[in-house]
């Protein structure tokens, strides 16, 4: 109900708080600005570079003829940020920024934005509204170095009639950066892998909202999103350029918005960029705290992690509480009898706070991603903070899991997070208490049917091109 009230909603809507697919309580507020997705990995055909992505836009409907007047842009105004983290202290030290324009080259603004004859390039008259955007590199110290000016980006998909080969345009779309990297921004296929029956065990304690004998019927699984594809060498987002030494980097992106301080007067405010979405490890708010729509208050914990920089995170009493004893094996057990682990939940904390280290509570038993393991670290400057963090010297799996380390997968999810990865299965299991604890893989059954988004592609940008139609 919530996915389709999402998908039916998300559009319209006004703007608020936003991020994730519907695991905030304001996700379906601002479409443009909802984070749903941030993936993390080495670039498989070529061990020297590293692929972010940053997913936003969720629920959209595939475009057609019939439909060409449907379209998701970047929001224009808005900066859309990848943030990484190299020391460990929470704050970024590496931002990529992209920023999005409209180009209208209608007759005074007016009528269709596709059309009437066929798109075969991004050049084409017949794109009539074209999306360009501005991308920078943003250091700590706040100096900002412009990568790219007026680059184009790949137009919402209208269906085959319009845009016959849609990934010509997209292939156009692809820049690249300075330096070595490239960047796309695009429409693209829900690449977001997920069991349903998942999100009964986080909100309610039993499965749902499919039973294990009937088909897994992900929805998402037609359904395409906005994705901001960036590649880069290691060296730029390493501690000190040295990804050998200094490995592990943490990750997440943010939305921001201008605005102004509704505390204050008004007549002598500019106007600021405030954060309102923000992603970095999958599914906080379902695994820490059990909600969705409806079941959290708007301006809660969960909503304030949105606006918060994760060098804050050990300043919120409740999110630091949460991570000590969140609240799905709670349910569970009320539910279905099956004991929740005892507290505090060191290894939770770990999992999203520090990343997983032999002696920091993780339960792994090795050293996997902690910046602790970064030899140019200062040790007193690491903070508890959410980020997805990555191994950039974790070798790229010959025989990848889509449960990743918890099935021996060292590369796959909780270490950053691959497109393939379902995360959602071994954040069930290890809230239950894997791998200390006994399996947890019973509590869900493999349905008879998986319906899930197509593998991704093994070379840049791996995301599959967009669902569309006639």
């Amino acid at each position: 109900m919530a996915l389709t009230a999402a998908a039916l909603s998300g559009q319209f809507a006004g703007t608020s708080e936003a991020g994730g697919h519907i695991d905030a309580p304001s996700a379906v507020l601002d479409s443009p600005a909802d984070l749903t997705d941030v993936y993390a990995f080495t670039s498989p055909e070529d061990a020297d570079m590293v692929t972010l992505i940053a997913n936003v836009r969720p629920f959209q409907v595939p475009g057609t003829a019939a439909n060409a007047l449907v379209d998701y842009p970047f929001a224009t105004g808005a900066r859309y940020e990848i943030h990484t983290d190299a020391d460990g202290d929470g704050a970024a030290d590496t931002t990529y920024r992209w920023t999005f324009r409209d180009e209208d080259r209608r007759p005074f603004g007016q009528g269709p934005k596709v059309g009437p004859l066929p798109v075969n390039s991004l050049d084409d008259a017949s794109l009539r509204v074209r999306q360009k955007y501005t991308l920078e590199k943003v250091a700590a110290g706040g100096a900002v170095r412009t990568l790219l000016k007026d680059a184009i980006a790949s137009p919402t998909d209208t269906g085959r009639a319009l845009m016959p080969d849609y990934g010509r345009l997209r292939a156009q779309a692809v820049r690249q950066l300075p330096g070595g990297g490239r960047t796309v921004a695009t429409q693209a296929a829900e690449s977001f892998k997920v069991d349903t029956q998942v999100f009964g065990l986080y909100t309610v304690g039993t499965r749902g909202p499919v039973p294990g004998w009937l088909p897994d019927a992900q929805p998402l699984s037609a359904l395409n999103v906005n994705s901001l594809v960036l590649q880069v060498p290691k060296s730029e987002v390493a501690l000190n350029g040295d990804p050998d030494r200094n490995p592990v980097v943490g990750v997440w992106a943010s939305v921001s918005r201008q605005g102004a301080n509704l505390e204050r007067g008004l007549a002598q405010q500019a106007p600021v960029f405030r954060q309102v979405s923000r992603q970095g490890a999958p599914h906080v708010a379902f695994a820490l705290f059990g909600s969705t729509i409806g079941l959290a208050e708007p301006g809660g914990p969960e909503d304030r992690y949105q606006a918060r920089a994760p060098k804050d995170d050990h300043l919120e009493k409740d999110f630091l509480a949460v991570t000590l004893d969140p609240v799905p094996p709670h349910r569970i057990e009320r539910a279905q009898g099956r004991p929740a682990p005892a507290t505090p939940r060191h290894d939770i904390q770990a999992l999203f706070m520090k990343g997983i280290g032999k002696d920091n509570g993780a339960g792994f038993g090795f050293d996997l991603n902690t910046h602790a393991m970064n030899a140019d670290a200062d040790v007193t400057r690491i903070v508890l903070a959410e980020e997805l963090r990555l191994n950039l010297s974790t070798p790229v799996s010959t025989d990848p899991k889509a449960f990743g380390v918890l099935d021996g997968d060292p590369q796959g999810f909780p270490n950053g997070r691959r497109l393939n990865d379902n995360i959602d299965v071994p954040l069930i299991r290890m809230l239950e208490g894997e791998p200390a604890g006994p399996s947890a893989a019973g509590l869900l059954p493999k349905p008879v049917v998986g319906l899930e988004p197509a593998d991704a592609q093994s070379v840049f940008p791996y995301i599959n091109l967009p669902h569309a139609g006639p």
